[in-house]
Order: structure tokens, then C-alpha cells, then sequence
């Protein structure tokens, strides 16, 4: 981020970060949708325990390596397995009853939202948010 602020302007880093607050969100947003559907959730954390270390690094050492206006993009994508992690972790525990026994009970989908989900992956949420905001910073 050093050499980045050495030749653009003042916002350019807070725009990069936005950008990777955003597109590492939708994606995590999205690999979890999968994951949830396909009940994979012992599979998404494997997976992620095994990219966390070497896609993390690479996604900070990035921007030495290639500076490019693509560089906040690529990053966000790396940054996936380690904001997945706190996430899969609930999902690797939930039962696949859950769902099922929702529905039974009468609870549409925002129900199922509110009662079911929300509270389950509340605090692996925030601390999701707080390492992409650390990793935007760190960049």
C-alpha cells in the first residue's frame, strides 16, 4: 500500500478498500448460498483451512508484486477462505434438519432468516467484517 500511496492520490487507498470490503463480502455471500444448499459445510471448511494461509499472503503481498488497477479485485477473491473460515464453522455444526423442521413449523423464508440464521452466524459475521477491514487497511 506504501508504493500506492506514493503515486496516486489521497482517496485511491480508501477506494481500494471499499472495493475490497464489497467484492470480498459478495463472494463470501455467494460461496456460502452454495455451501448451504448443497449442505457442504464440512467441505467448505476443509477447504478453507487448507487455502487460509497461502491465499492470505498472497492477497497482502499483491500489491507489491503487481500494481494494477485490478490489484483491490484480486484481492478481494483471495481474501475469500479467510472470511469464509468463521462463517463455515456454524454450518459445519448446523444440522440438516434445521431447515427442514423450520418449514414444518410454518416459518417462511424470512422467518427462517431472522430465528434460524441471523443468530447463528451473527458473531462469525462481525468477525468476518473486522478481518476484511483489517486486510483492506493492511494492504
Amino acid at each position: 500500500m506504501i508504493p500506492l500511496l506514493l503515486t496516486t492520490g489521497p482517496y485511491a487507498p480508501v477506494l481500494s478498500g471499499l472495493i475490497i470490503l464489497v467484492v470480498s463480502f459478495a463472494a463470501t455471500a455467494c460461496l456460502l448460498l452454495g455451501t448451504a444448499l448443497a449442505r457442504a459445510g464440512a467441505v467448505l471448511y476443509m477447504l478453507c483451512l487448507l487455502l487460509i494461509v497461502p491465499a492470505t499472503a498472497l492477497a497482502l503481498g499483491l500489491p507489491l508484486l503487481w500494481q494494477n488497477t485490478a490489484t483491490p479485485f484480486a484481492q478481494a477473491v483471495l481474501l475469500v477462505p479467510l472470511l469464509a473460515l468463521p462463517l463455515s464453522l456454524p454450518l459445519r455444526t448446523l444440522p440438516a434438519s434445521w431447515s427442514a423442521t423450520a418449514v414444518e413449523l410454518g416459518a417462511d423464508r424470512a422467518q427462517q432468516v431472522r430465528l434460524l440464521w441471523w443468530p447463528l452466524l451473527k458473531t462469525p459475521m462481525l468477525i468476518s467484517l473486522s478481518l476484511t477491514l483489517v486486510c483492506g487497511i493492511l494492504q
